[in-house]
């Protein structure tokens, strides 16, 4: 969340609309829920982007402005789970995640702007009907082509432009203000309707013919005309390339643009954007506009055939990002991988609605999984919709248990012992082929580790990474080691347990990988903290959780909180270690991950809780409640704070403390 407020950067300077602008923010200052409404290329989205400038520059909202562009999405069932991503909230969820958005929001003081609600008007209507009743702070401002219907909102029409429409168009036709020409272009954006987008579209034709010779040729026409006329005034391949494009579902970049259109794009893509079909969003990404998608759409002869090169380049992208984000890359990965989700995020669903591309889609989605980037951006929820789809439609061996086996680890890692069981045992009674199933063996030494606590699970870690190592990617090699080192710590003396750690700590020193470098700490601090000095922890277990913080990561942080409060509890620091168990039972409800359903994890938590209960008697339920009640950004300032000495009474030494 942001006081400065979050929103799309506009590339053309605000043209009028002060009528509009001005009823709208005097609604916005008394109203829960205000609607722009009006007919496609109008300008709503510019208006709302306006309101959202003059709110945040004028203070109203303490929490600030969001915008979320729906344009993008094509599942009505995944709007919840949109919001909470676009708004940088934790959505890990295992329902719809909606409750989560209102955990996070509901004592926020917050405009939210959801734009371009038209095609799914009846999900946002239920969305911000039960938003607005649970989050009383909350105020949202939709645009749409109609309004919503629902009690207590406050509908702003947003008509054409009028003479303002001049200004637009000699500031897009980049043409002086011409006193003989000027009657001719009024003339011509009266006639395209006064509409944004139409008077952009003619004016970008002005360099190759006047104004009067537009006017004679177009007549008086509607957006859908315009369009027409604009498609018509193409080049064969520039129709071609302006259909291929419309369907994606957010913005791109070029490389992308040359895979779906199937041809060298970039000549073509700078011709569509001098005619305004394109428009630039970004650093070399690329966006059409609502309207001009629709008509491109309706340009296809057949649409399967984009799509399909669609899911096609995505598919290439995320298998190189799983084989390359474990590099000193990571960051640059990472970045990619949140930018193009919403296109991956497409290119899966529509592969796995489409019988000869399932299995394309299913490995597109586990292999998302193995960049780390859902886990890390907090978005499991949707990761979890997607591979749940994908157990619908893939039913044979190798494949689906190679998926459900995926899933099961997944809710594993996540303390889910109920989903991961039932998952794991199906996927131990399909028919084995004679090559081992790396996803199944890591699951089966998992469940040895986190449910029994059985030791045994140490060389069946060990078999994993020695396959990893041959046939995997070096980011699915490192995950490996990272639960061999975790289990040798956990299950065996300390000479294997510093054998593991120092290899895993070798490798995450040389690698240049700030994640794998934080868990190499955090490995070091767990093998102090059970087998050698627990002072030595807590400098580890911050510096973890700091470069864990700087790079966004949304899962490492239950972890180096868990590790602080075991070890606070160990140094004497109880007041602490209260505090900090307050913050992590928090943070496992953020994060949906439940350390108790951890046999290991469980076992140190609770010795640590009855040292701390045993210590502060009475005023433990009081402290821990203060902990639990921090706001996320508060519990991590207080885990990275230094420990006083005077707040450490020395107990004892990891395991070996009674």
């Amino acid at each position: 969340m942001t006081a400065r407020g979050d929103l799309s950067a506009h590339t053309t300077t605000f043209t009028g609309r002060r009528t509009e602008l001005a009823a709208a923010a005097a609604h916005l200052g008394r109203a829960r829920l205000v609607t722009l409404t009006g007919v496609a290329g109008v300008g709503k989205t510019r208006v709302a982007g306006e309101l959202g400038r003059l709110a945040v520059r004028a203070g109203s909202f303490q929490h600030g402005v969001q915008e979320v562009r729906l344009s993008d999405l094509g599942d009505p069932a995944l709007l919840a789970r949109t919001v909470a991503a676009e708004l940088g909230i934790v959505d890990n969820a295992r329902d719809n995640g909606f409750g989560r958005l209102v955990e996070s929001l509901y004592d926020k003081h917050l405009l939210l702007v959801l734009d371009h609600c038209d095609h799914l008007l009846e999900a946002v209507r239920h969305f911000v009907h039960h938003l607005s009743r649970e989050c009383k702070g909350i105020t949202v401002l939709v645009t749409s082509r109609e309004p919503l219907g629902i009690y207590g909102e406050h509908v702003v029409p947003v008509p054409p432009l009028g003479d303002e429409a001049v200004e637009l168009f000699l500031r897009k036709a980049d043409v002086a203000p011409d006193e003989e020409r000027l009657p001719e272009v009024k003339a011509l954006c009266e006639a395209v309707g006064g509409l944004p987008l139409a008077v952009e579209l003619v004016a970008a034709r002005i360099g190759e013919a006047a104004p009067g010779a537009v006017l004679d040729e177009l007549g008086t026409a509607s957006l859908d005309q315009v369009l027409d006329w604009v498609a018509r005034h193409c080049t064969d391949e520039e129709r071609r390339v302006w259909a291929a494009l419309s369907v994606f579902p957010a913005d791109f970049d070029l490389a992308a643009a040359e895979a779906v259109a199937g041809v060298a794009a970039l000549e073509t893509v700078s011709a569509l954007a001098l005619k305004a079909i394109v428009s630039i969003s970004g650093d070399d990404r690329f966006r059409l506009p609502g309207a001009v998608s629709e008509f491109g759409v309706r340009m296809l002869p057949d649409v399967d055939e984009p799509l399909r090169r669609h899911v096609l380049h995505y598919s290439a992208f995320v298998d190189e990002a799983t084989r390359s984000w474990f590099s000193p890359d990571e960051a640059r990965w990472m970045g990619r991988l949140r930018e193009e989700w919403p296109n991956v995020r497409a290119a899966i669903g529509y592969a796995l609605k489409t019988p000869d591309l399932a299995e394309v889609g299913t490995l597109m989605a586990m292999n998302m999984q193995r960049t780390r980037f859902t886990a890390s951006a907090g978005r499991l929820g949707q990761a979890r919709d997607l591979l749940a789809t994908a157990r619908q439609v893939i039913t044979e061996a190798p494949l689906r248990t190679s998926l459900l086996a995926h899933c099961a680890y997944m809710a594993q890692a996540s303390g889910d012992m109920a989903t991961a069981i039932p998952l794991m045992n199906e996927a131990r009674a399909l028919p084995r082929t004679s090559t081992p199933d790396v996803n199944l063996l890591i699951v089966e030494a998992t469940h040895l580790f986190f449910v029994e606590g059985s030791p045994d699970c140490v060389p069946l870690y060990a078999q994993v990474v020695e396959l990893c190592r041959q046939f995997a990617s070096p980011g699915d090699t490192y995950f490996t080691e990272l639960m061999h080192a975790m289990a040798s710590c956990f299950l065996l003396d300390a000479e294997a347990a510093d054998k593991a750690t120092t290899g895993l700590r070798r490798t995450a020193e040389d690698n240049g990988v700030e994640w794998s470098r934080a868990w190499g700490l955090w490995h070091r601090g767990l093998y102090e903290l059970l087998h050698g000095d627990p002072a030595q922890v807590h400098p580890l277990a911050v510096e973890a959780l700091r470069t864990q913080l700087a790079i966004g990561d949304a899962w490492g942080p239950a972890y180096s909180l868990w590790l602080l409060a075991c070890t606070c509890a160990e140094l004497g620091a109880f007041d602490r270690a209260a505090r900090l168990q307050g913050a992590l039972r928090a943070q496992e409800r953020v994060s949906r991950i439940s350390f108790g359903a951890m046999s290991p994890f469980h076992g140190l938590l609770e010795r640590a809780d009855r040292i701390v209960r045993r210590a502060l008697a009475d005023d433990y339920p009081v402290i821990t409640t203060l902990g639990l009640d921090l706001r996320p950004e508060q519990a991590m300032q207080l885990a990275l704070e230094p420990v006083p000495e005077s707040e450490r009474v020395r107990l004892g030494r990891g395991r070996r403390a009674g």
